[in-house]
């Protein structure tokens, strides 16, 4: 029982030297990095045409990758096909509605005049005409009225119709216009330019765990690769749960480019996550991310990508 105490009590004692001999590893990137992914397109895959190579250092603006936009640009050239019909539709509309509501006004203003002519004729004394005549105006004067009436509704009828037939027109032509303007933006979005100076890095693929390419098929939001800036240089790292125990944020580390072993410089994690992320392809695991800071050494020209090894020191 003593014995296994002493064990115990050693173990733990011993702990915090374990920790400090902990050797984490990491790879040099960019704070500033355009991450490139596969654009939402009208249909559940899109092909990736053509892919900078990888490794190379591209210049801010040059093209990194391109996506197959062939139908959306087929879509696009008979959607602007169908909003020169509509529009020609719509002005050919506004003739034959303003002519049939020019005609309802005529019938209109003539139904008027019938109806003057007839409270004139109505409006002589009985004593002047027949019984039977003045019965007759007085019919006149109503039929007048009862037409000026329909005459009334019809045009109003003519000039709801133009507004109702107007609008939707113009409703089509709206909606063919945000679809040109949707399919516009979408196919910018097929040529992907590079907003750093810097190489390119080809994402994985989430299924086959191979790197993408040129030629294959990725879904909407899938990362395709990544400019990373040649500045704003840091260290990204990701720390096991187990050897996460004893690293805190702001504690300093030696670093170590495996490219020159010889020459370590400090650093200081600036950033430690407190959310595991799982790496299927290392362990079933956790592992904590983890950013750290450094100071670049110099006359060591730095990429991203760089491996290093990074000892976590007493803070």
């Amino acid at each position: 029982m003593q014995k296994s105490l002493v064990v115990i009590i050693s173990i733990l004692l011993f702990f915090p030297a374990l920790a400090k001999e902990v050797i984490l590893t990491g790879q040099i990137s960019s704070s500033a990095r355009q991450v490139v992914n596969a654009p939402q397109a009208s249909r559940w895959q899109i092909q990736i045409q053509w892919m900078e190579e990888e490794g190379k250092v591209v210049n801010e603006g040059d093209l990194v990758v391109v996506f197959d936009g062939a139908n959306e640009q087929s879509q696009l050239e008979q959607n602007i096909e169908s909003l020169a019909r509509l529009r020609l539709e719509l002005e050919q509309l506004q003739l034959d509605q303003d002519q049939r509501v020019t005609d309802a006004q005529g019938r209109l203003t003539l139904a008027k005049m019938e109806v003057e002519k007839a409270q004139i004729e109505a409006s002589v004394p009985a004593a002047q005409v027949s019984a039977y005549d003045k019965g007759q105006y007085d019919l006149a004067l109503q039929r007048a009225l009862l037409e000026q009436v329909k005459a009334q509704e019809a045009l109003a009828s003519a000039i709801k119709e133009r507004t109702s037939e107007l609008q939707k027109k113009n409703i089509d032509i709206l909606k063919t216009e945000e679809e040109i303007a949707y399919l516009e933006d979408l196919l910018t979005k097929m040529n992907v330019i590079a907003e750093h100076t810097g190489p390119v890095t080809y994402a994985m693929h989430p299924w086959s765990n191979d790197k993408l390419a040129a030629g294959m098929n990725v879904q909407a939001s899938w990362k395709v690769l990544d400019v990373q800036a040649i500045e704003s240089f840091q260290v990204e790292t990701w720390i096991h749960e187990v050897d996460a125990l004893g690293i805190s944020a702001g504690m300093p580390v030696k670093l170590t480019l495996d490219a020159h072993p010889s020459i370590s410089f400090d650093g200081k994690i600036e950033i430690l996550s407190t959310q595991t992320e799982p790496k299927d392809l290392w362990s079933s695991s956790a592992y904590y991310p983890a950013i750290i800071s450094f100071t670049p050494p110099e006359n060591i020209k730095l990429l991203p990508g760089m491996s290093v090894r990074i000892l976590p020191e007493d803070a």
